[in-house]
C-alpha cells in the first residue's frame, strides 16, 4: 500500500494547479522526479514543490495519485510512479524558461514507420508480436531490453544444466562487475541506457535506439533481437526454477535481473517485454 496523507489545502483548491507559468509536460513511463529535474538543471524536490506545493512524500503521493494518475509503483509499494499513469492525467508542470530552439527532426519514428510496414507485408511467424514490440516504442512505452549474449554466465559461475554459458570472450559484462552491482530490482532498473549498445557499465538497453539509430533497421534484425530477449526470458527461468532442472542458488545479480523482467513482463501498459509474454513465447 502506497503511503499517503491527504494536504490539508490542496493545491487545486487553492487555484495553484496547474501551476501558475509552468509549462506542461507529459509524463513518459521511464520517467521519474530526479531524471526529468536533471533534464531541467534543477533540483527534484524543487521540481516537486513547484508542482504540488510540499516536501512532504505521503502528501506527493496523493497528488500523484489524484493529478496524475498514478496507480502503480516501483519501488515495493513505498511511493507512486509515473509507469501506466491514467492517460487522461499523466502531466506535470515544468517552471518556465527561454523557449528552446527548435529540436532537430529525428529520424527514427520514420524508420519505425517503415519497419512496421516491412513487418505487415510480412508472413513472419512472430509478426503479432513484432508489430506489438513496435507499437509500444511508437508509443513511447518502456523499451528496455536485456540481452542473453551480454549476460551469460561465465564458468565461474555455477549455472545448471540447460542455462547457455558465455563461451569464451563473448560476454560484454564482467562477472565482477555484476557481483558487486547488481543486488536488487532497483539497482537494475537505475542502470543508465541511452546509446542502443551495452556498455561495460550496463546491460539494459533502449530498444528503439538499438533498432533505429545504431544500424539500419530490418525485420532481419528485429527478428535476432527477438531470440536474443526471449532468451534472456528462458535462461533466467530455467535457472531459478527448480521444477525445470533449475538451481535454488541462482546468484543474487541474476535473480535481480529476472525479477526486473518480471515486472516489465506484467505492465499494465504494454512494454517491448510485456510484448513477448502477451503474444506467446
Amino acid at each position: 500500500m502506497v503511503n499517503i496523507k491527504v494536504p490539508l489545502n490542496p493545491v487545486q483548491k487553492r487555484g495553484l494547479w496547474p501551476p501558475k507559468g509552468g509549462r506542461e509536460y507529459p509524463v513518459l513511463d521511464t520517467d521519474d522526479w530526479w531524471k526529468i529535474a536533471a533534464r531541467e538543471n534543477m533540483d527534484a524536490w524543487a521540481l516537486i514543490e513547484f508542482n504540488f506545493q510540499t516536501h512532504v512524500p505521503e502528501e506527493v503521493n496523493w497528488y500523484l495519485r489524484e493529478l496524475v494518475g498514478c496507480r502503480h509503483s516501483r519501488d515495493g509499494g513505498r511511493n507512486y510512479a509515473f509507469l501506466g499513469a491514467d492517460p487522461k492525467l499523466r502531466k506535470i508542470y515544468l517552471p518556465a524558461v527561454p523557449p528552446p530552439p527548435p529540436p532537430k527532426p529525428i529520424p527514427w519514428p520514420d524508420k519505425l514507420k517503415k519497419l512496421q510496414y516491412e513487418v505487415e507485408h510480412s508472413n513472419d511467424p512472430q509478426k503479432e508480436r513484432f508489430l506489438c514490440m513496435l507499437k509500444a516504442m511508437e508509443n513511447r512505452r518502456d523499451d528496455r531490453v536485456i540481452f542473453w549474449s551480454t549476460i551469460a554466465p561465465g564458468p565461474e559461475w555455477v549455472a545448471p544444466l540447460g542455462v547457455e554459458g558465455r563461451g569464451i570472450g563473448r560476454a560484454l559484462i564482467d562477472s565482477q562487475w555484476l557481483y558487486k552491482n547488481i543486488k536488487t530490482v532497483r539497482d537494475v532498473d537505475l542502470l543508465p541506457y541511452g546509446d542502443g549498445m551495452p556498455r561495460s557499465d550496463t546491460f539494459v538497453i533502449s530498444f528503439h535506439k538499438y533498432l533505429f539509430e545504431t544500424a539500419e533497421p530490418s525485420i532481419g534484425i528485429l527478428r535476432a533481437a527477438n531470440a536474443e530477449i526471449v532468451k534472456t526470458h528462458v535462461m533466467l527461468d530455467r535457472w531459478a526454477n527448480q521444477s525445470m532442472g533449475g538451481s535454488a542458488s541462482m546468484p543474487t545479480c541474476y535473480r535481480a535481473i529476472k525479477e526486473f523482467i518480471r515486472l516489465q513482463e506484467q505492465s499494465d501498459y504494454p512494454s517491448v517485454i510485456n510484448c513477448i509474454v502477451t503474444t506467446g513465447t
